[in-house]
């Protein structure tokens, strides 16, 4: 029994390590087949690394080519603006450099001009101050060519000021000249005279005096053109004075010698109304009757031929009497130093 059992045991280990072996080769096909599986894994990863690598290094190389192409045109692009930056800087000192130099150059002229201007307006203020008489107008003649622009408010205010007094001295001076002159029925030293006082500005009241004055001074000498602007000023602004019928008279003298008969007739019309009772009413109707008759026409004046120069002669005598006449008038006048 013993022995039949021990082939059985034996038999059964046997069997029990056929069966280990053949686990154990499964086990060795499957670990190999596991290794070979690892292996071609292996492998597949290192060529999958081997292909990362080569797909850096190409995104590396085209990383730095563009780095490079970027660095490279950044660097050229910043280039050419400190170029384009120092070229807009170069032009504008330039332009500044220039401008700063034209100013100078301007400053230098105004410099300049202002004193040369300095110079003259003292020239000017000596000529007013240190010429004996009326030599001293000539400061004023230059005063009115220089060109006060260019002097400083208390210049202009001194060479003014000083200009002011001297044609009211030079000026008051030439006026009673020219009133003297009248009075004496020296026309042409009066209307010289007066010419130069009227030409140095004088205030309304003495121009209105001189008006008078000179307007019957030129109807004396028969410039009845000159004449009729200043008798007709003084008629017109001085409506209280005691010569106003008179220089009507001369007024409308002027006028009708120079053919203005419709302001010849209303002036000695308007002086009949105003003046009723003026000493110079005979004179104030006989203008009125020849400036009537010279209205008519020739055929008017040429009828009553023989009575006409009768009548006529008077007339332009009328403002002839005035010159002596002025001791009327002239007394008149004296109201002007009042004033």
């Amino acid at each position: 029994m013993a022995a039949e059992n021990k082939p059985v045991e034996v038999e059964k280990e046997l069997t029990e390590i056929r069966k280990e072996v053949i686990e154990a080769r499964n086990l060795v096909i499957k670990t190999d087949n596991l290794l070979k599986n690892l292996h071609a894994e292996v492998k597949a990863v290192g060529k999958r690394h081997e292909d990362f690598q080569k797909r850096q290094w190409i995104s590396s190389g085209v990383a730095y080519a563009l780095f490079a192409v970027l660095a490279v045109g950044g660097a050229l692009m910043i280039a050419s603006a400190r170029t384009s930056t120092a070229g807009a800087e170069r032009e504008r000192l330039e332009k500044s450099v220039a401008d700063l130099t034209s100013q100078l150059e301007k400053q230098r002229a105004e410099l300049s001009a202002n004193l040369n201007a300095q110079r003259a307006a003292a020239d000017v203020y000596k000529l007013m101050t240190t010429l004996p008489g009326d030599e001293r107008l000539k400061g004023i003649d230059a005063l009115v060519k220089l060109d006060t622009s260019r002097l400083s408010v208390l210049e202009r205010q001194a060479l003014n000021d000083r200009a002011t007094l001297l044609r009211k001295e030079i000026g008051d001076a030439a006026f009673e000249r020219g009133k003297a002159a009248f009075r004496r029925n020296d026309m042409r030293a009066a209307t010289d005279e007066l010419s130069r006082f009227m030409a140095m500005n004088p205030t309304e009241a003495d121009a209105l005096d001189a008006a008078f004055f000179l307007g019957a001074a030129y109807n004396s000498i028969g410039q009845h053109d000159k004449a009729t602007p200043l008798l007709a000023r003084f008629v017109d602004g001085d409506r209280k004075s005691k010569t106003r019928d008179y220089a009507m008279v001369l007024l409308s003298h002027s006028y009708q010698e120079t053919h203005q008969l419709d302001k010849a007739l209303a002036t000695i019309r308007d002086a009949l109304a105003n003046y009723p009772a003026s000493q110079y009413l005979g004179a104030m109707k006989a203008r009125l009757n020849s400036a009537k008759r010279q209205q008519a026409g020739p055929e008017a004046a040429a009828a009553p031929a023989v009575p006409a120069p009768a009548a006529a002669a008077p007339a332009p005598a009328a403002p002839q009497p005035a010159a002596p006449a002025p001791a009327a008038p002239a007394p008149a006048p004296a109201p002007a130093p009042a004033n």
